[in-house]
């Protein structure tokens, strides 16, 4: 029997009345135009792309000369899901730890030429909270164990990295907005261990005052109701100190609406401090086969450093397919010789003037030699001259490069842009490990030295002889 029909053409089957629609085969193809419009880019993914490509990261504040610099710390901002609404936080405050360390590597280049490289890199613990595993870590543990009568080898290892040792540095960083540049935007700061305790005792004991008399929020970051930090750098016989004061004296900071969309737009500070990718393992490889060359040692070959390795790669991202190398012809070797190069000269720079150690001294000419070759690598308009210090040189560098990333920018949304998409802060380290009392001190942008004590003096590296190895 046949089926009834409906003009449409559409066949009416049975008593479930289900329809079929007779498609032409034009419909079921798409037209090349339909194909190509439902892949566009739109605006907002090009914006992520372009942040994302461009290699520009957030500046660390650095305090150059000595006097007092104001500074407006800035609250920990709320991740913001597809609907505009703030989604929980798992930390509240101002800060994240960290532990990093930089890596100074020998070399060379493609042309055969020495080249010294340094890389900062982070306990991948803080990257890969999963991970339970760390490389500088495990080579620590290991040689500890394999040479474990050897007290001047295992002395030497734990050293502080300033020393020639694998101690990590503990800091704490915070976004920060220089009070008296404020149009510089948002800049990190970093406070050793110690120097966070001291400004953390300050702002309880403020913040107990201010409660006496009404409801406050906290006194050093609150959106509406804190004050400005005063950090005060002072020099003497060489040595740089740092003291902090809250100026609950003066009228408190009230943050603007273009600055607190400018702190929703840039990356959380987990994004910003806990990178770690392909790149920075092979630089730590390349280090810790060096370090075991320098004392003489075989740890490197162990087994159990074969199988840690083996955990970070399977933990790095299927795309991630940066690669560390000397000439930076690698893949994403910006990270290599950009941002990545330039802080860990600022760290070597900081370390030295905090021990009290100038240009002219054996450790500021190597460091001289290497700003020098990093401006050679990039092809800088800086002029390395005598008159020129190894801070103007750096500070060159830095305004150079400011200026080329804004002739990138032309034309472009005068909005701030984050760097990358920002990610849920549950990625930060639930066990965070806390830094020993009195952790090594850090430099003007990763903290420097504490209010309270002189800057860590050069000891004399002197230690017996290691263990040879076996030819």
């Amino acid at each position: 029997m046949q089926e009834p029909t409906l003009p449409s053409g559409k066949i009416i089957l049975g008593k479930f009345n289900i329809i079929l629609t007779e498609m032409t085969e034009q419909e079921k193809k798409l037209s090349p135009f339909d194909v190509f419009s439902q892949v566009q880019e739109t605006y907002e993914e090009a914006k992520k792309k372009s942040a994302s490509e461009s290699g520009n990261r957030t500046k660390h504040f650095r305090m150059t000369g000595d006097g007092t610099h104001n500074v407006r710390i800035l609250p920990l901002a709320p991740v913001i899901d597809k609907d505009g609404n703030a989604l929980p936080m798992t930390r509240k405050g101002y800060e994240y730890p960290i532990k990093d360390m930089v890596l100074k590597i020998v070399g060379k280049d493609n042309k055969g030429k020495e080249k010294t490289t340094y890389v900062n890199v982070c306990n991948a613990n803080y990257a890969f909270p999963d991970l339970k595993c760390d490389l500088i870590d495990e080579y620590v543990s290991v040689a500890c164990e394999k040479y474990s009568s050897d007290e001047a080898l295992i002395k030497k290892v734990k050293e502080s990295s300033f020393n020639g040792g694998l101690k990590w540095n503990s800091n704490r960083c915070m976004y920060i907005l220089d009070a008296d540049k404020r149009a510089d935007g948002i800049q990190i700061l970093s406070l050793s261990y110690s120097q966070y305790k001291d400004l953390e005792d300050r702002k309880i004991k403020l913040w107990e005052k201010l409660l006496k008399k009404r409801k406050a929020p906290c006194p050093v970051s609150s959106v509406e109701d804190a004050y400005l930090v005063e950090i005060t750098r002072k020099t003497e016989k060489k040595k740089t100190e740092y003291s902090f004061n809250i100026d609950a004296v003066s009228d408190v900071d009230v943050l603007s609406d273009e600055e607190l969309q400018a702190l929703l737009d840039a990356p959380r500070l987990p994004e910003a401090l806990y990178r770690y990718t392909r790149f920075h393992l092979e630089a730590t490889v390349a280090f810790l086969k060096q370090f075991d060359e320098k004392l003489q040692i075989e740890v490197m070959s162990d087994d159990r450093i074969a199988d840690c390795i083996d955990k970070i790669k399977m933990t790095l991202p299927a795309d991630d397919t940066s690669h560390f190398t000397f000439d930076g012809s690698a893949d994403n070797s910006s990270a290599q010789s950009g941002s990545n190069g330039i802080d860990a000269l600022w760290d070597a720079y900081d370390r030295l003037e905090e021990t009290g150690l100038d240009d002219k001294s054996e450790e500021g000419q190597d460091l001289r030699a290497d700003i020098k070759e990093f401006i050679e690598s990039k092809g800088l308009d800086v002029t390395v001259s005598r008159k020129k210090t190894n801070l103007d040189l750096l500070q060159e560098i830095e305004d150079v490069s400011s200026e080329a990333g804004d002739n990138d920018k032309q034309g472009a949304e005068p909005e701030p842009e984050p760097e990358e998409p920002a990610e849920e802060a549950a990625e930060e380290p639930e066990n965070d490990p806390e830094p020993e009392p009195e952790p090594e001190t850090r430099s003007s942008r990763r903290g420097r030295n504490d209010d309270t004590s002189e800057p860590a003096a050069r000891s004399e590296r002197r230690s017996a002889r290691p263990e040879r190895r076996r030819r």
